[in-house]
């Protein structure tokens, strides 16, 4: 893990949240970049996919849901609850409350955080972490 990203979004909902990290994987697609979007739930995942294909009219971000078949080649920007099962992808966007387990396996962390109580202290409790593990995460007011 050689950088983490911290965005702090305001006081925004989660729909605002999923499009943040729709605009951060379509700039990260444009560098060619391999990216695992990690999410809480099913239902996060599948909200994710639809707002990947509709949260830009300039925008084409082509990804899919992730299973074990799922090849890189044909789809880099991929989304799942678990583990992606491939080290030294180059980001990972992170949308769950805890640092996934297999954070350090990528190049780049984003960490995408509320402006709400709950989410701020858990975006606290992951900063730690990072920080703990060597790597000083730069943080980003949008």
């Amino acid at each position: 893990m050689e950088q983490v990203d911290f965005y702090l979004l305001g006081p925004v909902d989660e729909t605002t949240r999923l499009t943040t990290a729709c605009r951060i994987a379509n700039k990260a697609y444009e560098r060619r970049m391999r990216i695992y979007l990690q999410t809480a739930d099913r239902e996060q995942s599948e909200l994710l996919d639809k707002l990947l294909w509709t949260f830009s009219q300039e925008s084409f971000v082509p990804h899919t849901l992730r299973n074990s078949l799922t090849d890189w080649k044909q789809y880099p920007v991929q989304i799942g609850v678990g583990d992606s099962g491939v080290a030294g992808l180059d980001l990972l966007i992170s949308l769950q409350a805890a640092v996934p387990a297999d954070a350090e396996k990528y190049k780049r962390v984003a960490d995408l955080v509320m402006d709400n109580t709950e989410q701020k202290q858990l975006g606290r409790a992951r900063f730690r972490y990072y920080r703990e593990k060597g790597v000083e995460p730069k943080t980003h007011q949008l």
